[in-house]
């Protein structure tokens, strides 16, 4: 592991041990120096950009999403299996990422140009890899630094029980998990904004975006102004009368269901702008199911007359 990290010691200024070069490194002595650069890095914000130059890992990356593994439950390596979350330190210039169930990690090898599973960041061990593709098509070339989802596989999974040795895993698949934002309540003009939002793989000014792709509505928050807002585009509109508004609200928060102020309706027709205070934004619970205390307001219409059988 320490060796595909090689560019990494050696994209950083001055890393020494002593009187050690990098090429003198033991593997303990190159994790170890690793570990403290990344220990070093500073804390960011959960909405601010990282904008990281280390071992050819030249992307700026907004706050990393989580990701699922799935499909490794009868491979070599069932622990793979789970949600990682990313931490807030870093690694070799990329997000960490940690499966809450079995504690593997997921981190990025710029010299290699892959994501590696490994028990721990202190491992040595490689559970399994994934390499990345770029436009040329040739493996373990570019600069960019994609996230674990992004990257095709497939993955490699190593099984050291009895000796080593490597099988590609096409069943394992590393997905984008992205939150679930629930809209309810508005009854009247511009109620199509009620609807489930699913969380954009990127993020829009460095928040979070989301979408109903059914009713192609989106929900971002307006670049340098502290506002959300729920439109049919994703931004302002280029032209005039292309972008329809359908509600905004006020709060310098990280993420919509945060807003305390309430929803102001955009104007529609005759119809002229209102806070509705009926409007809900929450998120929905992804691993559990259950979903927010129902709305106080709950609207259904129909255009067919229900008849009811029985009792």
């Amino acid at each position: 592991l320490a060796c595909l990290l090689g560019d990494t010691f050696r994209s950083i200024p001055q890393t020494r041990v002593g009187a050690m070069s990098v090429e003198s490194m033991s593997c303990s002595d190159a994790l170890a120096i690793e570990r403290q650069w990344s220990l070093n890095s500073p804390k960011r914000a959960s909405h601010e950009v990282l904008g990281v130059n280390v071992g050819g890992c030249v992307q700026c990356r907004p706050n990393a999403k989580a990701v699922e593994i799935r499909g490794a439950k009868c491979s070599l390596r069932p622990e793979l299996d789970g949600v990682y979350r990313p931490l807030q330190d870093l690694w070799a210039g990329a997000p960490v990422f940690r499966n809450g169930r079995t504690n593997v990690h997921l981190i990025w090898s710029p010299r290699s140009q892959r994501w590696c599973a490994v028990p721990s960041r202190s491992s040595k061990q490689i559970l399994a890899y994934a390499n990345s593709v770029h436009h040329n098509g040739v493996p373990g070339t570019g600069n960019v630094c994609p996230l674990p989802c992004q990257v095709p596989g497939p993955w490699i999974v190593n099984d050291t029980s009895t000796e080593p040795q490597e099988q590609a895993e096409p069943a394992v698949e590393c997905v984008f998990k992205g939150q679930t934002v629930v809209v309810s309540g508005r009854s009247g003009h511009n109620e199509r904004l009620n609807g489930i939002f699913s969380e954009m793989l990127e993020d829009y000014g460095g928040f979070p975006a989301f979408v109903d792709r059914q009713k192609h509505l989106f929900i971002y928050r307006r670049i340098g102004r502290p506002m959300w807002v729920i439109s049919n585009r994703l931004g302002p509109a280029i032209r005039n009368g292309r972008g329809v508004i359908f509600a905004e609200a006020e709060g310098d928060v990280p993420e919509p269901y945060l807003v305390q102020g309430p929803w102001v309706v955009g104007a529609w027709g005759s119809r002229s702008r209102e806070e509705d205070p009926h409007i809900t934004v929450f998120l929905r619970a992804a691993d559990s199911g259950v979903d927010a205390p129902a709305p106080p307001l709950l609207a259904v219409r129909s255009r067919i007359d229900v008849e009811l059988a029985g009792e």
